[in-house]
Order: C-alpha cells, then structure tokens, then sequence
C-alpha cells in the first residue's frame, strides 16, 4: 500500500504523500492485524531509543542495496545521479534519527503524561519519514534498470519534497518539546520559550 502511493508521487513528479498519510496507513495496518507487544510508559522511551540507534545502519545499509542492484546495468551518469540522491536522502534520514533520539535521551526521565505526549508526536514523526524512505529505495531496487533514467527527475522532486517536509515537521517538534518542558517547569517558561522560538537551543539543529 505505502510503495504504491509512493510510487504514484514519483509517477506524477509530485511528492503528495504527507507524513500524516503514512501514519493513518499504519494505524489502518495496526487495526487490522494488531501491533506487537512492547514495553509501557517511560521503559518504551528506552526501548525506543535502542530501536532508533539500530535503525541507523539500516537506512543506510538500504540505500546501497537499492543502488548494488542496478550497479553494471545502467549509465554511469545515471548511476551517480541516483547514488548521490539516495545517499544524500539517507543522510538526511539518520540525521532525523540521531535527533529525535537525542530528545528520547534528554527526557528519558519524563513523568507518564509528558511521557505520552512526548512519544504522541515524535513516534509517529520519526516512523512516517523512515517509512517513505524505504519505500523509495524499495522502489528504485525493484524498478527495471532499462526504466531508471526516465524517473531520475521526478525522483529527485519527490524525495526533495519529502525532506522539505520533514525539516519543517522536526523544527516543529522541538519548539512542541520546549513548550512541553516550559510548562513542567513555569518558573523559566519565558526562557524556555524564547530558546524555542530563537532556534530550540537545547536540542540538535537537523542539517
């Protein structure tokens, strides 16, 4: 379902899947077979945590698949074109990784309710961007190499967008994480809002 509606963004040149979009497919997908056990409250930041460090060789690890694939079978030019897009994309990805779970990290101490929506915005963030991104490697590793050089251009605005996106979703979420943190301490919640609204010092700027 997800390869398909991304597939249907690079088909038209347009990257219309929003982060929102792969969130409502996955809790479609969730209600229909169930989700897997894991650990509650503030012991599922750590477990998150831990899955997000993982994640990283992952991403990248996915990105070179996709390109090995079509290494001797397309024009050299096509293939740096490709190979410096998807790296810079998964760059780009675990640079959103290493962030969001150096916030995990710095609240690892959170009572239960800002725990919750702490996790309530950055789980499904964090979840959706690397959801789309394997679904562009998916797609580039399984599409006919003889198809590659027709696509690189409507590839290239899609996954543009999509980081677009991102970015501007993450500021967001660290000006959220400060507003949470200025209202569990009111006494510097001037302080901690100007920080947020000046460059939410505090938190890794994404690059």
């Amino acid at each position: 379902m997800l390869a398909s509606r991304v597939k249907h963004d690079i088909e038209s040149g347009k990257p219309c899947l929003m982060l929102v979009d792969v969130v409502k497919l996955a809790s479609e997908f969730i209600e229909k077979h169930g989700s897997c056990n894991t650990p509650q409250g503030s012991a599922y930041l750590v477990f998150l945590s831990g899955q997000l460090d993982s994640l990283n060789k992952i991403v990248f690890d996915k990105s070179m698949e996709a390109m090995s694939a079509h290494l001797e079978n397309i024009a050299e030019e096509v293939y740096s074109i490709l190979s410096i897009m998807l790296t810079r994309y998964a760059l780009h990805e675990i640079n959103l990784i290493n962030n969001v779970a150096a916030i995990l990290r710095s609240e690892m101490n959170l009572n239960s309710e800002r725990a919750i929506r702490l996790l309530s915005i950055v789980e499904p963030f964090i979840f959706a961007a690397i959801a789309r991104y394997l679904a562009i490697v998916y797609l580039v590793s399984v599409t006919p190499s003889e198809h590659l050089p027709h696509m690189t251009v409507s590839l290239e605005r899609v996954v543009s967008g999509y980081m677009t996106e991102e970015e501007r979703a993450f500021t967001a979420i660290k000006f959220y994480v400060n507003m949470i943190a200025a209202q569990a301490n009111p006494a510097s919640g001037g302080s901690d809002a100007g920080e947020a609204s000046e460059g939410n010092r505090g938190y890794p700027a994404e690059t």
